[in-house]
């Protein structure tokens, strides 16, 4: 396993919170986002510096969220479509 730097650490613990495999709840993710708060823009910079890094992996991914892709590119575009609807009003991100 690679070492997850800081920014990722706090962003993975942040996403498991609301979308993890046993909380799975983007929408209720989405309202909370929509508030503007000090939490909530962190939340989006260590988001972007997530998909901007490509430091995490689908098998790390996976221990610390519980939920399952089959290659990095399927999390990518995932987190793609996840980002997408929580900061530029996107469709819902299906993960299955």
């Amino acid at each position: 396993m690679t070492r997850i730097d800081l920014r990722t650490e706090a962003w993975l613990s942040d996403i498991g919170l609301y979308c993890g495999g046993n909380t799975y709840d983007p929408y209720k993710l989405r309202q909370i986002t929509a508030e503007k708060s000090e939490w909530s823009e962190r939340l989006k910079r260590n988001f972007e510096h997530v998909l901007i890094s490509r430091q995490l992996n689908a098998l790390e991914y996976e221990e610390k969220v519980d939920i399952e892709f089959a290659s990095d590119d399927e999390l990518y575009g995932y987190l793609q479509r996840l980002f997408a609807y929580l900061f530029e009003d996107g469709p819902f991100p299906e993960w299955n």
